[in-house]
């Protein structure tokens, strides 16, 4: 017998579609893993010699499914690029064209059964974000093959963990706007929304390749869309009206914790909705379903600062006469943190310190120079001073 607890999941992005490189797997911490193989068949009309039944053929066989996980920063990066049809430029991403595909496995260790789909890419991606919870993303993958054992070997090769643990959560929600008016308690309090981009992908079967999966996945139409749920107010009313007019909206909000964030942005879309009612103690909502229409949607990464170890000033001692200058140089821990720091003096009557770390003697005597970096407030570095006629 199996357990849940003990079938894992990983995935690989491929080089050549269909075929899994080698080298380490990701680990794919999932709530749930539905990409799974569907053989079709076809029922036997033959009459035989008596009227019992023939039977059925398999016909062709699909592999896709929903892959259903919480929102990390960096661990679904690659998914929302085959979404998008294009790898991330810097932090951007944008619609392309190009075709990421992967090669996600299965192994359920306490039987010894494993499985891999191949050449698989994402149809959809839904964001949903809830009122009071986590945020969930469910990623549809459509794959061109499928293959499975049960020999106590798995395909899935020294996965890695994802290098961010924090998950997102609806606290982690800011900046969300309708045509550019952030919205909030005071106009239109947004009680729960959703984000899904769509590809349309279709099925092509190509007779001869010798199997009966599919010869390619080939997106079509690319469709963000979803729906908002916001209390009744003038401002709802006026996003709700919009749909008399087919006037456009746009929307946008970001994600953000210590990991790092993302902003999403759809620059043009439409939207519709019915008229909102409710009862004597109700909360009247209103639900807006939008379209992304005309001009792509983009999504920004923004890294989370690095982590500010420590600040050390050279040299950390000088003797300066009376009326002459010093520079100091600041140099902040580790390698790729913010080297910004904030210079002071202890004493700026026997010496002072410009911003950029020139010290200037003043009169005889000590002082102690400090930066401090800005980052982080609570690392700094020090340097003493010694003022001589």
């Amino acid at each position: 017998m199996s357990s849940g607890a003990k079938v894992s999941t990983a995935w690989k992005r491929e080089v050549t579609p269909g075929v899994t490189p080698a080298g380490n797997w990701n680990v794919l911490t999932r709530v749930s893993y539905g990409l799974v193989p569907t053989y079709n068949t076809e029922e036997n009309n033959e009459i035989g010699a008596d009227r019992m039944a023939q039977g059925t053929t398999q016909t062709t066989v699909d592999v896709g499914g929903d892959v259903e996980t919480k929102l990390r920063y960096g661990a679904l990066d690659e998914f929302m690029a085959s979404c998008f049809g294009k790898d991330w430029a810097g932090n951007v991403l944008t619609m392309g064209n190009d075709r990421i595909t992967f090669s996600l496995g299965s192994y359920a260790s306490d039987i010894g059964v494993a499985a891999v789909a191949r050449g698989a890419q994402v149809a959809t991606m839904n964001f949903e974000v809830p009122s009071d919870n986590e945020i969930t993303v469910t990623t549809t993958f459509a794959a061109t093959s499928w293959q499975d054992k049960a020999d106590d070997t798995s395909f899935i090769v020294s996965p890695q963990p994802e290098a961010k643990q924090r998950r997102y959560g609806f606290k982690d929600v800011s900046g969300l706007k309708i045509n550019g008016e952030q919205l909030g308690e005071d106009n239109a309090c947004v009680d729960s929304f959703n984000l899904q981009f769509d590809n349309g992908v279709q099925t092509q079967r190509c007779i001869g390749n010798g199997n009966p999966f599919p010869g390619n996945i080939i997106p079509t139409i690319f469709t963000p869309s979803g729906s908002i749920t916001i209390s009744w107010s003038k401002k709802a009313y006026e996003f709700w009206k919009a749909q008399q007019t087919g006037s456009t909206l746009s929307f946008e909000f970001t994600l953000n914790n210590a990991d790092g964030g993302y902003t999403f942005q759809i620059p043009e879309m439409e939207v519709s909705g019915d008229w909102p009612d409710g009862g004597a103690t109700d909360i009247i909502q209103v639900e807006l379903t939008y379209t992304g229409r005309r001009v792509p949607p983009t999504i920004t990464r923004t890294p989370a600062p690095i982590a500010v170890t420590g600040v050390t000033v050279a040299p950390t001692t000088a003797s300066i006469q009376v009326g002459k200058t010093r520079d100091l140089e600041a140099l902040v821990a580790p390698v790729g943190a913010s080297q910004q720091v904030t210079w002071t003096t202890s004493d700026p009557a026997k010496a002072t310190v410009s911003p950029t770390g020139l010290v200037t003697a003043v009169a005889i005597g000590t002082a102690t120079i400090t930066a401090t970096s800005k980052a982080d407030p609570t690392k700094n570095g020090t340097a003493t001073i010694t003022i001589t006629a």
